[in-house]
């Protein structure tokens, strides 16, 4: 029915007595304001649902109902069914019901306002005292509950508590409604209405963008959301405000380097953007963004995603990098560390593919695996490995060529051994045969007539004690990168191989120009470990990576002094080398001797009654064990010892030390032909042409030789810068890669040369 009607309709059920209540829904506020109007005379009573609210609540049914039973004049009600909107559809009508079931002494006309859907009572008698009146519907209220404590702006029109809440509805054609209230969205889980929370920074934030609907609010505390909130009033969206703080919502990972840099808020700010926009160009950012709760759970995430992908997948690698990138980045929280390293031993064999170098807990856990997995790979897998996860092990691993086969082989093995912390028993057998043999005496020089030969002008003498030959290949890949030249010369102690018999060479170099610098971290660590280490407790050699920080920082200050042009250069002694084989082999055959064994039984002072030991050598006044056995009395080393001639105790290096900045270049060419600067030089081979090449360097180099698939070939010097390399035994046509050395250092590596069959047709070439 139109309004008209709707007003008759009204009229006449005022003139008739002994009736019940009736109720007017109406559409609009302009509807509703015309009946108002219209009744609202002499003689007619209106009153508003809410005249029976306490403050902030809904209306007190029992009281309204009881007074418009009583009324004998006319009673208009408003509000009622705005109020119990906010109850939901079930309790609406049970209201409107008991309304309309109620006796009552007078006339109560109850106007509802847009109920039209919610009135399909069954109950003829009471749908026949309902009247919808047609017109067009305000739009929908959308209900805002706000805090008197949060700043909303002035234009905003805000109503004080729910029970304002109805005539606010009825009387403004607003398409949203805010009202201070203690209540919020949960009050009402069955309300008819939209209803939102504006109460907290957040809640404001999800106001000011529905992208913030998407951060759960636990992801911030109130200070942080507040903090938010502040950066709204000059930047309204979440992508203007993180674009304007961190540069770019697409590029957050480049933003990553500077995150320690930031204080708390930026740090949750730049984690709240993540969240939003991600970081597709950083895998595992990204996901680690995606799955964390706060930027403190970041890095738990860095570090165990990681373990969702497997070694084999072909974005391991990508994974792996940029994940160490990102853990350094984020400062490799040590609570995170170590809950890492706990879980990823359950990862088994393949868990040494998911540590770094990163911190020194995932380093003793390397360790640890090797021990327990080391066996489980061939070397040639374990170098794989180690060359991403700890490159500082690898290059420890790398071998130094001694130009001896015996040389070579024992110290690439006992370096093997030592890093999974077994002992070999086809090795043992080795240093058996060593013991007896003693083949270093013709092998090595001593020490004494190396010395002599080195020049001693501008030189600054460096006397590192218990530096044993095993560290030549971790130090000539440091001087390598920190462009260096070294030159090695291999020589061997005097016995027993102590400190006290080994200090010859430091009078030689009395008069060098520059003070000797004795450096005993090495010997300290072998002796006692570092950070209260026990062997009994732990035994893979974790030390280990204590000594490689040592060297490199002793051969980083070198650097210094050299590019400074403060020494010419630096000439590294050893007293001594040692071995951790012999402690880790714990013999039981322990030698009986007139005198009790000193150097952890490493050797024994000798005594009138003594026969020599098969295993001993004659060391003057000493007898000094060549296997590893140890002499009755001496007290059991706990990491390494010293004192003994097995090979590891007796083999020293002296290595001078010269800075080399000028870039050297070097080509490979065909032995008979000129040099080219463009193209992949060829060379033939046939049945009676060997492979041989040239190679050209563009500065005079000593002892060159080259590396091609692991096997060395010594080079002839045809003049200062030309140098001629006959590799007979490579006879298939295919492309090889080159490695360069001088003196044992690496000059050039990956050079690419090509060769083919004299006379054949061209090949395809791997």
């Amino acid at each position: 029915m139109n309004i008209e009607a709707c007003i008759n309709k009204i009229e006449k059920y005022l003139r008739k007595s002994d009736v019940g209540v009736l109720v007017i829904d109406v559409q609009n506020s302009a509807d509703l304001s015309e009946v108002k109007s219209h009744f609202n005379v002499i003689g007619n009573t209106f009153t508003s649902a809410s005249d029976y609210c306490k403050t902030d609540e809904l209306p007190q049914m029992d009281n309204l109902l009881d007074s418009l039973s009583r009324k004998a004049e006319p009673v208009f009600l408003t509000g009622l069914s705005s109020f119990l909107k906010l109850r939901g559809e079930e309790d609406l009508k049970n209201e409107i019901s008991n309304l309309l079931a109620m006796t009552i002494t007078g006339h109560v006309v109850i106007l509802t306002f847009q109920c039209k859907s919610y009135f399909n009572f069954r109950d003829p008698r009471l749908s026949g005292r309902i009247c919808i009146v047609d017109g067009i519907d305000d739009e929908h209220t959308k209900l805002v509950f706000t805090s008197s404590e949060l700043f909303l702006s002035k234009s905003i029109t805000v109503f004080t508590g729910i029970h304002a809440i109805a005539d606010a509805i009825e009387t403004r054609n607003d398409a949203i409604i805010y009202i201070n209230t203690e209540k919020n969205r949960k009050s009402f889980p069955k309300a008819l209405y939209l209803i939102s929370d504006l109460k907290t920074a957040y809640d404001a934030l999800c106001f000011k963008d529905d992208m913030t609907t998407q951060l759960d609010e636990s992801l911030g505390t109130d200070s942080e959301w507040n903090y938010a909130l502040e950066k709204f009033k000059k930047h309204h969206t979440w992508a203007s405000l993180i674009a304007a703080e961190y540069g770019n919502t697409k590029t957050l990972d480049l933003v990553i380097p500077n995150y320690l840099n930031f204080d708390a808020q930026r740090k949750w700010l730049f984690f709240i953007g993540l969240k939003l926009f991600g970081a597709k160009n950083n895998w595992c950012l990204d996901t680690a963004a995606s799955r964390a709760t706060s930027p403190g759970d970041l890095a738990r995430h860095a570090y165990r995603d990681i373990l969702e992908v497997e070694p084999t997948s072909n974005i391991y690698s990508v994974c792996y990098t940029t994940r160490k990138a990102l853990l350094n980045s984020l400062g490799n929280p040590i609570d995170d560390v170590v809950d890492f390293c706990k879980i990823v031993i359950s990862k088994e064999k393949t868990a040494l593919y998911y540590l770094t170098d990163n911190t020194q807990q995932e380093k003793e856990t390397v360790f640890f695996l090797l021990d327990k997995y080391g066996l489980a790979y061939s070397r040639e897998e374990l170098m794989e490995i180690l060359k991403i996860v700890y490159p500082k092990l690898y290059s420890y691993l790398l071998p130094f060529r001694f130009k001896n086969a015996l040389l070579d082989e024992y110290f690439q093995t006992y370096k093997y051994q030592k890093v999974i912390n077994k002992v070999l028993p086809e090795f043992l057998s080795v240093v058996t045969e060593q013991a007896e043999k003693r083949e270093y005496n013709s092998i090595l020089e001593p020490r004494a007539s190396c010395v002599e030969l080195i020049d001693k002008r501008g030189a600054q003498l460096y006397f590192i004690d218990a530096l044993g030959v095993e560290y030549l290949g971790f130090i000539m890949s440091l001087c390598h990168d920190m462009s260096m030249i070294a030159h090695v010369r291999v020589c061997r102690c005097e016995l027993p191989s102590i400190t006290s018999r080994n200090k010859e060479f430091i009078d030689a170099f009395a008069k060098a120009p520059h003070s000797m610098i004795s450096i005993k971290d090495i010997d300290e660590i072998k002796h006692h470990g570092k950070d209260n280490s026990d062997y009994q407790a732990v035994k893979p050699p974790i030390y280990l990576s204590q000594e490689l920080s040592t060297i490199e920082d002793i051969i980083r200050s070198i650097k210094v002094k050299l590019a400074n042009g403060t020494i010419d250069k630096a000439v590294i002694i050893a007293d001594h080398g040692a071995s951790r084989l012999a402690v880790i082999n714990e013999t039981e055959n322990q030698w009986k001797m007139g005198s009790s064994g000193v150097h952890s039984g490493r050797c024994c002072p000798k005594s009138e009654i003594d026969v020599q030991p098969d295993f001993a050598t004659d060391a003057d006044d000493f007898w000094a064990l060549a296997n590893y056995d140890r002499f009755k009395g001496g007290r059991k080393a706990n990491f390494e010892v010293h004192g003994g001639a097995t090979l590891e105790e007796v083999t020293v290096p002296i290595i001078e030390i010269s800075y080399s900045p000028e870039i050297i270049e070097v080509r490979l060419m065909p032995i008979d032909a000129a040099v080219s600067f463009t193209g992949i030089p060829e060379i033939l081979v046939s049945y009676r042409r060997k492979a041989a090449m040239k190679l050209f360097s563009t500065k005079a180099l000593q002892d060159v030789s080259v590396c091609i698939n692991g096997k060395y070939y010594d080079a002839t010097p045809l003049d200062e810068h030309f140098y001629s390399i006959e590799m007979p035994d490579i006879k298939r046509a295919k492309q090889y890669y080159v490695d360069v050395y001088s003196c044992g250092n690496l000059i050039a590596s990956n050079l690419p040369i090509v060769v083919k069959n004299e006379g054949s047709s061209v090949k395809d070439l791997l």
